[in-house]
């Protein structure tokens, strides 16, 4: 009995110790913070009219480009967190429109960055049986984080392609 109870309590002493191993919720917040205005400032810099191009056939286009990113931070962590539904939109129209654009991926990463701030420590560690692979959930916050750094980094081509620059990326 005595060793059934010292098992107990070093499993008890081990899981707030195991929840600490994450990346600090402050840090993948602010990190969402400064996706979301990246993301705002890659769409003032498109033209209107422009907002529908893709450099070849069969890609997405620019406003596509920003909303899968926008979709997937929000998606995922509907997923990880459960704190709620994830935001929607028309397609048909924040696809052709800045201001609905602009709408769509504010809501999205708002959902994201209260999804992360609504994980508890333990919930930080829980291990999430995604796309065939079982990660800890602070590692899919940190992947969905990397996808977005991703399809960005693709997507200043874009603008690029259209005679605007990307903006400098932050924090430099």
């Amino acid at each position: 009995m005595r060793y059934l109870m010292f098992a107990a309590a070093l499993v008890a002493m081990a899981r707030p110790a195991l929840a600490q191993q994450y990346v600090p919720k402050d840090v993948l917040v602010s990190d969402f913070q400064r996706q979301k205005v990246i993301l705002m400032r890659y769409i003032d810099i498109m033209p209107d009219d422009r907002l529908s191009f893709a450099p070849t056939p069969g890609v997405r286009t620019f406003a596509g480009q920003i909303a899968h990113i926008a979709q997937m931070t929000g998606g995922m962590l509907a997923r990880i967190a459960r704190h709620g539904t994830q935001p929607h939109g028309d397609s048909g129209v924040y696809l052709r429109n800045k201001s609905a654009l602009k709408d769509y991926v504010a809501r999205n990463y708002d959902f994201a960055i209260a999804g992360v701030q609504s994980l508890r420590p333990v919930q930080m560690v829980t291990i999430s049986d995604l796309y065939d692979l079982k990660w800890p959930n602070f590692k899919w916050v940190l992947a969905v984080q990397e996808h977005a750094a991703w399809i960005l980094g693709a997507t200043a081509l874009y603008l690029r392609l259209n005679g605007q620059q990307a903006p400098e990326y932050l924090p430099f």
